[in-house]
């Protein structure tokens, strides 16, 4: 298989030319071909080291860069070099062509010449100089291979042979090869024809991801997937669509544009094949609309909305809104619109309406806790107003249109969902102490309890700067189920972080786990009796978090795995241990882990970070291998020992998939996580800590007030799971000398309170948690102090006013009657 930096078409068919090339110029010189001009023009190939600002780019986002590969040397071999090669070979008997190179050969002939057609019958001006391109390697290489080509049958046919089938997505990676000493790689084809080519190359991986993912929303729309792996996998999709692009935009930009310019030619060239004339237009359309669909398949209807917003609006006016002077979406009607006009009429008022917003989202005064893709592509499309449209922004909006239009009137499902998270967040909150962990949840999950944008609109009505009716609060959110369903992944996120923090230290948990396995073992709970949620947090964590080695077996194990997780040294067990001080090991100190790795990590993506450069298809894949390590591991980045065994049986594999597939197992990664990022360990604790509670107050009881000596202080409550270990297993202290009489009463008593806590319903706290829908009218007077302003509206408004007095910036477009924005 491809490795995944060639998973792209484009460079799928890279990888074919230069494995073709490399064949016939190591068979030919192998087989006494000599051609001292053409081996003299044999170029070192140059290094791919990026330098200067992009240097810097790759560095801090972590991406890998290209360098010098050890006992490795590059030629280039020219055009004209290929037919002499050829000629050579075919003349030799002994020589038969690799079935893996005549694969790469029938698929390169195939697809470039099927292409050259295309583009001679769409009226296409080839260059004077084309014909010596890689057009005339591919046949030159034909001419050795002998291969024949099948008809064209649409825009995207042609690039089917790099159509990903089952056995290549099941098929076992292949040994990479040692390094050689000589490698040979074509010439760059910089004709406008390989330019072309290279742009259709990535609206069908385009193509193909916008399949998947709107494959991915129609399973979020049966309940087959969580709306924040959805939300996540398209936003990554976004990434890539990003890097895809960066891939082609050198050779792009040998004919001085970007892909978007290219596009848009491209587009114009596919109406005058099917005898469409893209001119002949309606007052506010983009185009002629007979060409509806060829434009969907080329971008332009996104690429033209959102050029005209750019050009038409003053970079520094972040507060606006569409007016409606086009009509307005209808929710309704969704994407079941039958003409070209309706589908238009429904893509662009879709989009006025959200531009404005995330216009405002992308500028320092909305900055919020999340920014997706959109809202970072649009904010640096404003801040270069002289800049052209990338192909990528104008995929992701399209994708946007997709999303929205496809749920119809249920697009405000993705804002209820993330609204219903957020109350259960903070209504989990609610009895938590105040402490840093519960201020990063709150921060997260209040974030949007206000709308900024219309708070800020509704300042701007009250200065005199906008008027007319206001666009309602929160439809950005309820428009956006893209959006929601990051927030949502945010909130689980820092839930899960801070949570994690929040019940390590006290140690509760880890010993009522410990005591909850005891009594289990020791057949004091019967078995309709299950603390559901210490199961579940137990089986999340693994045995490792809680014992030293396996779950011990009988009472003395239990006391001694008690004390091996405090610190205590297996030393002070051994038979020459004199009396004294307690040898201490850290080492044997338990540790809890995050989980989710996958969902963390993607998560830090969404932090505000303005310009940065996108994951490619090696980054995310490297993501996923290093999610599944981490699965295997406990608190300390140990193997944990209940799955070593099988960990060594079954090695990680490497993921290697084509981008469409790559999102589809990114999204089911992220849905798998949901239960570990969702679990919340302030509930979990505050239930261990209320079980503690009551044990202690049974057992002064019992015992009276001098068995307060053991807990001097609340912070060391967790030590009464130390006192029922001890005395059932007779020891007063660490050595066989502090052996005494084993005592049941403390155990007995242990197995009543923790019968009497489950039977009363506290076992499955948090699993009622998340599956209780909390309605608002629950927190209407819960006071979240310091959390009412996250967005720091106060400040916003003082500003709003400053920059009013100051006098307010006009937008790029015409006068102000015939302006759409407001």
């Amino acid at each position: 298989m491809l490795p995944s930096s060639l998973k792209s078409i484009y460079q799928q068919y890279k990888a074919d030319t230069d494995s073709v090339a490399n064949w016939l110029a190591k068979t030919a010189n192998a087989n006494g071909y000599q051609d001292n001009a053409s081996s003299s023009n044999n170029v070192l190939a140059k290094s791919g080291r990026v330098k200067g600002k992009a240097r810097k780019q790759a560095k801090a986002s972590g991406q890998p860069q290209p360098g010098n590969l050890a006992n490795k040397t590059s030629r280039i071999i020219r055009v004209r070099d290929f037919e002499p090669m050829a000629s050579h070979i075919a003349k030799l008997d002994s020589v038969k062509v690799p079935h893996d190179l005549s694969v790469a050969l029938e698929r390169v002939i195939w697809v470039r010449k099927n292409f050259l057609k295309r583009l001679l019958d769409s009226g296409a001006e080839i260059e004077p100089g084309s014909d010596t391109g890689s057009f005339n390697a591919d046949e030159a290489a034909e001419k050795a291979g002998e291969k024949s080509q099948e008809a064209f049958k649409n825009m995207f046919d042609v690039l089917q042979v790099y159509a990903p089938s089952e056995s290549f997505l099941n098929a076992p990676d292949v040994a990479p090869k040692s390094a050689t000493v000589l490698e040979y790689t074509v010439e760059q084809d910089e004709s406008m024809e390989d330019a072309i080519f290279a742009l259709v190359t990535l609206l069908g991986d385009y193509s193909r991801l916008r399949q998947e993912v709107k494959s991915l929303w129609a399973d979020y729309e049966a309940n087959r997937l969580d709306l924040a792996a959805a939300a996540v996998a398209t936003n990554m999709a976004f990434e890539l669509a990003r890097s895809m692009e960066d891939e082609i935009a050198p050779i792009i930009r040998k004919h001085d544009g970007e892909a978007g310019e290219l596009a848009t030619t491209y587009f114009m060239g596919l109406c005058n094949l099917y005898g469409i004339d893209p001119g002949d237009k309606q007052p506010g359309d983009a185009y002629n609309l007979q060409a509806y669909d060829l434009a969907e398949l080329c971008l332009a209807t996104t690429n033209t909305l959102l050029t005209s917003y750019a050009t038409g609006t003053s970079p520094t006016v972040v507060i606006n809104y569409y007016n409606g002077k086009f009509g307005w979406y209808n929710e309704e009607l969704g994407a079941k619109g039958k003409t070209s006009r309706a589908k238009w009429d429904q893509d662009k008022n879709a989009m006025l309406e959200i531009l404005p917003d995330l216009h405002f989202l992308a500028s320092n005064m909305g900055t919020g806790a999340v920014e997706d893709e959109l809202i970072r592509g649009i904010g640096a499309l404003m801040r270069d107003p002289d800049g052209v449209t990338p192909l990528w922004l104008s995929f992701a909006a399209q994708i946007y249109l997709d999303v929205l239009q496809s749920l119809g009137s249920n697009c405000g499902r993705g804002f209820d969902e993330m609204k219903q998270e957020s109350l259960k967040i903070k209504k989990a909150m609610l009895n938590v102490p105040s402490s840093p962990e519960r201020s990063r949840v709150l921060k997260a999950a209040t974030k949007w309890d206000k709308d900024p944008i219309r708070a800020c609109r509704d300042q701007m009505v009250k200065l005199g700067q906008l008027s007319g009716t206001m666009p309602p609060a929160w439809r950005f959110l309820r428009r956006n189920p893209i959006h929601c369903g990051l927030l949502i992944h945010n909130m689980r996120v820092n839930l899960h972080l801070s949570g994690v923090a929040y019940a390590a230290t006290p140690g509760a948990v880890m010993c009522t786990t410990q005591l909850y396995q005891a009594l289990r073992q020791e057949k004091l709970l019967s078995d309709q009796l299950v603390w559901e949620d210490v199961e579940t947090f137990w089986k999340m964590q693994g045995d490792s978090a809680f014992f030293v080695g396996d779950p011990p077996k009988n009472r003395e194990g239990y006391f001694k795995n008690y004390c091996l997780c405090l610190g205590v040294s297996v030393s002070n067990w051994a038979p020459t241990k004199r009396k004294g001080k307690v040898n201490v090991n850290t080492a044997n100190r338990r540790n809890m882990k995050f989980n989710g790795w996958v969902s963390l990590v993607i998560n830090r993506r969404l932090a505000p970070t303005g310009e940065r450069l996108p994951l490619s298809s090696d980054l995310i894949e490297g993501i996923l291998i290093e999610g599944r390590r981490h699965e295997t591991m406990d608190g300390k980045g140990h193997i944990q020992p209940e799955i070593k065994g099988k960990a060594k049986d079954e090695p990680i594999d490497a993921v290697s998939l084509p981008p469409a597939a790559l999102i589809r197992r990114l999204a089911l990664n992220i849905h798998a996580e949901i239960p570990d990022i969702r679990f919340n360990y302030f509930t979990m604790h505050h239930s261990a800590w209320r079980f503690l509670t009551e044990l202690k107050e049974e057992f002064t009881r019992l015992w009276g007030a001098r068995f307060l000596q053991y807990i001097p202080t609340e912070d060391k409550l967790p030590y009464v799971v130390g006192y029922v270990f001890s005395t059932a297993a007779g020891q007063k202290g660490l050595t066989s000398d502090d052996k005494g009489e084993a005592v049941d009463a403390g155990i007995d008593a242990a197995a009543k309170v923790m019968r009497k806590f489950l039977e009363d319903g506290h076992g499955r706290v948090v699993k009622e948690q998340v599956e209780t829908e909390v309605e608002p009218e629950e927190l209407k007077d819960a006071d979240f102090e310091g959390f009412s302003d996250s967005w720091r509206l106060d400040t916003l408004m003082k500003k709003l006013k400053r920059e009013s007095q100051a006098g307010r910036g006009s937008g790029r477009g015409g006068a102000e009657e015939d302006c759409h924005m407001q």
